[in-house]
């Protein structure tokens, strides 16, 4: 009597241990489908803050534990295109990163360059009091001056955003559109969030 208890035991334990599983496994699987599938559009209405920076600072280290290494990188704030105006500088604190010879990566993580400029999509702050990014993979946007026109440009590829030429109701593209003037995306990022 006692061992087919124990046994009843086991397997009501193991199926709640399967269910469990497929079930996180499950939206696991959903959740890196939608990042996937996000448009930039998608990611730029569910973002608290969207914002124009340069990258002035970049830092790895391990975490007390000595177990992952994260990077601080710090952005002086240019221009505030959705929600409330930051400081003048916010900083990410992201996982992976450099330090000595020991590199952990994350896939689809942006990497940031010292002086770059970068559109980002901010998401809520995290337990450690840090901005974050509503997407790894959408959630920014690389930007470099033209050398011959000094005119900003998007350089990394949007999608899901009926690109207007600033000012006025004519339509560039509504495909998948890459070397978009800054002032284009911004204006078009606003005209899209405020329909």
């Amino acid at each position: 009597m006692m061992l087919s208890r124990i046994i009843l035991s086991n397997k009501i334990l193991f199926f709640v241990v399967f269910v469990l599983s497929f079930s996180f496994l499950n939206c696991s699987k959903s959740y890196a489908t939608r990042e996937l599938q996000e448009s930039n559009l998608d990611v730029a209405k569910r973002s608290e803050a969207i914002v124009v920076a340069r990258c002035i600072s970049s830092e790895s280290r391990w975490n007390d534990e000595g177990t992952l290494i994260f990077t601080y990188v710090t952005f002086e704030i240019q221009h505030t295109i959705k929600g409330k105006d930051p400081k003048d500088k916010l900083t990410l604190k992201l996982i992976g990163g450099q330090v000595g010879d020991v590199i952990q990566t994350v896939p689809d993580l942006p990497v940031f360059n010292e002086e770059g400029e970068v559109m980002l999509f901010l998401g809520p702050i995290n337990k450690d009091g840090y901005p974050t990014l509503a997407s790894m993979k959408n959630g920014a946007l690389q930007i470099q001056t033209d050398i011959k026109t000094g005119q900003k440009i998007v350089t990394t590829p949007t999608s899901g955003l009926e690109i207007y030429r600033e000012n006025t109701e004519r339509e560039i593209s509504s495909q998948e559109a890459e070397g978009v003037l800054l002032e284009d995306m911004i204006y078009s990022l606003r005209k899209a969030l405020n329909q």
